[in-house]
């Protein structure tokens, strides 16, 4: 369990203040601040996937993630946290493949799973019929471009809390 607590406070503490901002980006951003931020929640939820949580740790706390991310914004009620799960999985079985060592991988692997997050929320968003606003595009490559400039700090951040959690007090007998 602590190994998914880090996660759930980075979206705990900074989701609220990213979704409290948007509205401000917004006005500035000619009305493209909704799908123009930097997703905190995928960058846990990509943490998770490559990180030391273990499988089912690790989908439990996806999932965490999303339902916090569907809270703060009205979108369709369980999308992300569907789409949480999904890029965990997504992120768990093409960990095989990819070696996220650095904060550079983990920027990269960021940015491209916000591309495929706004993909598969835009497939799903379409099944249930619901159009895509127009001219959303280049704020979803624009999103997925900040959520890569954030994802660094959010890995040495994640990474620092939880080395602190998973210390082992050198009192305790072996």
């Amino acid at each position: 369990m602590p190994r998914i607590l880090p996660a759930l406070a980075l979206c705990v503490i900074f989701l609220p203040v990213e979704a409290a901002l948007l509205p401000f980006l917004g006005a500035g951003l000619g009305g493209l601040g909704p799908a123009l931020h930097a997703d905190l929640a995928l960058c846990a939820v990509v943490w998770l996937a490559v990180g030391p949580a273990g499988t089912v740790e690790g989908a439990v706390g996806a999932y965490a993630c999303g339902t916090i991310a569907d809270l703060l914004y009205s979108v369709q009620p369980g999308l992300f946290a569907f789409l949480a799960v999904l890029l965990y999985l997504l992120g768990r079985f093409g960990s095989a493949a990819l070696d996220v060592r650095g904060a550079g991988g983990f920027a990269v692997l960021c940015g491209l799973g916000s591309l495929v997050q706004a993909g598969l929320a835009f497939l799903l968003l379409t099944f249930l019929g619901q159009p895509w606003p127009s001219g959303a595009w280049p704020a979803v490559f624009g999103g997925a471009l900040v959520t890569a400039l954030v994802a660094p700090p959010s890995f040495r951040l994640l990474g620092w809390a939880t080395e602190i959690l998973e210390t082992e007090d050198p009192s305790l007998l072996r």
